[in-house]
């Protein structure tokens, strides 16, 4: 099974050499496409930055799926990786909810290119058939306004260290 994780610009981090996003997280008010259909040991999961830019590539190492009661139940699970210090990715969230939160392991950053659908809000995308795989891993032009985008995202790997 595959999967798209996608991400702001600003929930990322890692190093210039590879990313350290450390879990892939779907948080939300009703069951998911995660929450209903799980993600597995050794899945793999494409990372697109929002706007189509798919940016790196990790596996899961082990992912849990459940209801929490307090958002800060879930925000714990991310502990000692940057993203649990990221109060503006759990801003906003539902207090109360369906979540999944995978850790992640091989992470690498890819060339970058553009691929896949609009992604109407969701944040984490199961690729469960052929079809599905296709319409976002094919690669395409760069939308319109889509130059910004690189730009912004070269830049910010330009300013992290190679370490």
């Amino acid at each position: 099974m595959e999967h798209v994780l996608i991400r702001k610009l600003e929930h990322l981090a890692g190093t210039a050499k590879a990313p350290r996003l450390g879990y892939a997280v779907e948080v939300r008010d009703r069951p998911g496409p995660v929450h209903k259909n799980g993600a597995w040991e050794d899945d793999d999961v494409w990372v697109q930055l929002h706007g189509g830019l798919m940016i790196a590539k990790a596996r899961i190492s082990l992912c849990w799926i459940g209801e929490y009661s307090n958002i800060r139940e879930i925000r714990m699970r991310t502990k000692g990786t940057p993203l649990y210090d990221m109060d503006s990715f759990w801003t906003g969230r539902p207090k109360w909810g369906y979540a999944a939160v995978a850790s992640l392991k091989n992470e690498q950053w890819l060339p970058p290119f553009w691929a896949g659908p609009r992604t109407y809000g969701y944040e984490w995308v199961r690729l469960e058939d052929e079809k599905k795989a296709k319409s976002w891993l094919d690669r395409k032009d760069a939308p319109r306004g889509g130059e910004l985008l690189r730009a912004d995202f070269d830049s910010w790997l330009r300013t992290k260290k190679t370490y």
